[in-house]
């Protein structure tokens, strides 16, 4: 079983372990990956729907893996209990989503050695969340696929605040933000990728760049009225913050 760069990336933060937890498993590629290679003695493969735990359960008979993997319905982190995965994986939900399954079953994400997740958008919501819950980040990955950039965050329960927080927060308050808007980029972006030269990490800035001025540029050929007003100066913010973060990411390249 050979993975696409995106779960691969999840797999290198996630293994090896005892047992994995894959939320939300469709395929269960993950839990494959990890039984065929040695690098998890079971697995625990969840869904909210029953065609993706069919799918799941064909795949890994195939594979002849199944009977180490326990094949639960259910919603977020709800089918697992307290301390039975090492490592719970969530790969491919948004990151709102995300946030609230943790926020729900605080208990079992706690119990856990390491949370593995790659959001589909909304990882400033995921990372808020965890920072506030008292998870530190321990490894933050940028990782392309079929043209198109990733995150992958791994955290761990700590139970008071992410000090990779205060060391990026300083940098980037220095290069001009205010406390506010550094905040804002940091769970943006992650405050290890932050500081990191990473290529692909880089790209993302770029593209989120261009973003927001196309989208300033929309709202400035619109007209004048307040509320246009309005829209014009968060995109500025915006701007302004990702406008850093490439500068950053330059300096730190060299």
């Amino acid at each position: 079983m050979e993975l696409g760069p995106r779960l691969y990336a999840v797999a290198q933060l996630a293994l090896p372990c005892q047992t994995l937890a894959d939320i939300g498993t469709d395929h269960a590629y993950l839990p494959l990956f990890a039984l065929e290679r040695g690098m998890a003695h079971r697995a625990i493969a969840t869904d909210m729907r029953e065609g993706p735990l069919s799918r799941a359960r064909e795949h890994l008979s195939a594979h002849g893996v199944l009977d180490r993997v326990s094949l639960r319905l259910g919603n977020g982190l709800e089918p697992l209990a307290a301390g039975e995965a090492e490592v719970i994986v969530s790969a491919g939900l948004g990151g709102r989503a995300q946030a609230e399954m943790v926020e729900r079953s605080e208990s079992i994400a706690r119990s856990a050695r390491r949370l593995v997740f790659q959001p589909m958008g909304g990882g400033h919501v995921l990372r808020r969340t965890l920072y506030r819950l008292g998870f530190h980040l321990v490894h933050e990955v940028a990782v392309c696929e079929a043209d198109k950039p990733y995150e992958v965050v791994a955290a761990e329960y700590r139970g008071k605040p992410d000090p990779a927080y205060a060391r990026a927060l300083s940098v980037l308050v220095d290069r001009g933000l205010s406390t506010d808007e550094a905040w804002e980029a940091l769970f943006a972006v992650g405050p290890l990728l932050c500081l990191s030269h990473d290529a692909c990490y880089h790209r993302r800035l770029l593209a989120e760049g261009r973003r927001t001025m196309r989208a300033m540029a929309r709202v400035q050929q619109a007209g004048t009225p307040a509320s246009h007003q309005v829209q014009l100066d968060a995109l500025a913010r915006r701007e302004r913050i990702w406008r850093t973060l490439i500068q950053l990411w330059e300096v730190e390249r060299t």
